[in-house]
């Protein structure tokens, strides 16, 4: 009985075999990412884009771009701010940016900052900017 159950169940297999061609569908190759380390530390703290207001972000003419822009603590306790802003397109490839740290801004208060001498490519590109609140 077992030996027909067995036999059955080859046969159902074999049948299910098809033409020995492998018609599953392949994964798409996924893009490598180059094997290079970021210019710039990875940014620590608490994303506050709420905080932001008021951002420029021009080139200076000496072929880098002064950023300039006011966060506000909307917290009941004084915060750091650090804004990065980074120049050039969103490809995710390390690039140069510049970090300001702003410290003790109080609560309810606001800070106006200007990040200066930001990097830019030759090629120029659109400005990049991130606020967080670090401890």
């Amino acid at each position: 009985m077992r030996s027909a159950a067995a036999l059955s169940l080859l046969l159902v297999l074999a049948a299910c075999g098809g033409s020995g061609e492998d018609t599953t569908p392949k994964a798409e190759p996924s893009p490598t990412q180059p094997a290079t380390s970021p210019t710039i530390a990875p940014p620590t703290g608490e994303p506050v884009p709420g905080a932001l207001s008021q951002f420029r972000c021009d080139p200076d003419g000496a072929g880098t771009f002064v950023a300039t822009g006011v966060l506000k603590n909307s917290t009941k306790a004084k915060v750091t701010f650090q804004v990065t802003v980074y120049v050039g397109e969103a490809t995710g490839a390390p690039a140069s940016a510049r970090t300001e740290r702003l410290p003790d801004v109080a609560a309810g208060g606001s800070v106006d900052f200007t990040v200066d001498a930001i990097p830019a490519p030759a090629e120029g590109g659109t400005c990049h900017v991130q606020a967080l609140t670090t401890k």
